[in-house]
């Protein structure tokens, strides 16, 4: 159990907090402030031509992609809740919209495990395409009419704060939910089991612990599958956004089972296509000693968040002159 509290501390310490706070604060002013259906009405007619869906759903489909899991069920979450979108419309971006950013799929996994960048754009193509090609035939079979723009005026406009802390909420669950798996994982090591039944439950239960199995064991085309997974731990930290859609986790399940098996089947040709060398570790320790200090998508993040509290503590002010 020490150990496996020790390895998850170190996953959330050096990938999963750096990754994904930024863009959990990002996700949650964008909705809670209503600049989501904003931005949402830019991108409507293509939204709802091609996803049959609000176009305030444009943000959680464009974060969900770029910020990784679990932010766009997060939002998805939020927009039910506010009323933005209906029940039906939130199971559909749900299978969609739990992605790994390229923050993780490139930097993570691409880089530090294959120790190579070009792996790791591939590995992150092949799970943008099936995201959204799964996207796109749930809209294709939708008969129902999609949900009206919300009025922008009527939304109460969320403060930077409010967004920090709720952001750092749903970090403490997610690292809790970790550290849970990871201690469970080490128990499973020790069992008398087949090395191939080992790695396929540790791919099963937590992502992170799956790609580092699956980068040192497997060719690079699992790695998608494994991400398209997502791991039972991502799955608990989206029951939330499930019950708020009144979404059954068995078709959740399949949901994730079809974006793992597109995803693998894309990544299987484009790697094909373009040939990589990529470079197999020989335990998970080399991985997390790599320094994770630079992620452009996180620091672009943070610059954004940046000028979101100059904004706010500019508009405090005024209030407090008047």
């Amino acid at each position: 159990m020490i150990e496996g509290m020790r390895k998850g501390l170190s996953i959330c310490g050096s990938t999963v907090i750096p990754s994904l706070f930024p863009f959990t604060v990002l996700a949650d002013y964008l909705i809670s402030s209503g600049l989501s259906d904003r931005i949402g009405r830019a991108a409507s007619l293509p939204v709802k031509r091609i996803f049959h869906l609000p176009g305030c759903c444009a943000c959680v489909i464009i974060t969900g992609l770029f910020a990784g899991f679990p932010v766009g069920a997060k939002m998805t979450q939020q927009l039910r809740e506010s009323g933005r979108i209906s029940e039906k419309e939130g199971r559909r971006i749900l299978l969609l919209c739990v992605n790994g950013g390229p923050a993780f799929v490139i930097s993570s996994v691409g880089v530090s495990m294959l120790s190579s960048f070009r792996a790791g754009v591939i590995l992150y193509a092949s799970l943008c395409l099936a995201s959204l090609i799964i996207g796109i035939l749930s809209g294709l079979f939708s008969r129902t009419p999609v949900t009206a723009e919300a009025d922008t005026k009527k939304i109460a406009v969320g403060t930077l704060t409010e967004s920090v802390s709720r952001a750092t909420e749903t970090m403490l669950n997610i690292c809790a939910w970790i550290l849970l798996f990871m201690c469970v994982s080490s128990y499973f090591r020790l069992l008398p089991l087949p090395k191939e039944v080992k790695d396929i439950i540790a791919m099963i239960g937590e992502v992170t612990d799956g790609c580092m199995i699956a980068s040192a064991r497997y060719p690079s085309f699992v790695l998608a599958a494994v991400c398209g997974w997502s791991g039972l731990s991502v799955h608990c930290q989206v029951m939330s956004a499930l019950k708020s859609v009144k979404m059954n986790i068995f078709i959740f399940w399949l949901g994730r089972i079809a974006n793992a098996a597109l995803a693998g089947l894309i990544a299987f040709v484009l790697f094909r296509l373009f040939p990589c060398e990529t470079q197999v570790f020989s335990t998970a320790s080399d991985v997390l000693a790599k320094p994770y200090s630079v992620s452009v998508p996180a620091s672009a993040a943070m610059l954004i968040m940046g000028a979101f509290a100059i904004m706010d503590l500019h508009g405090r002010k005024k209030c407090d002159t008047i």
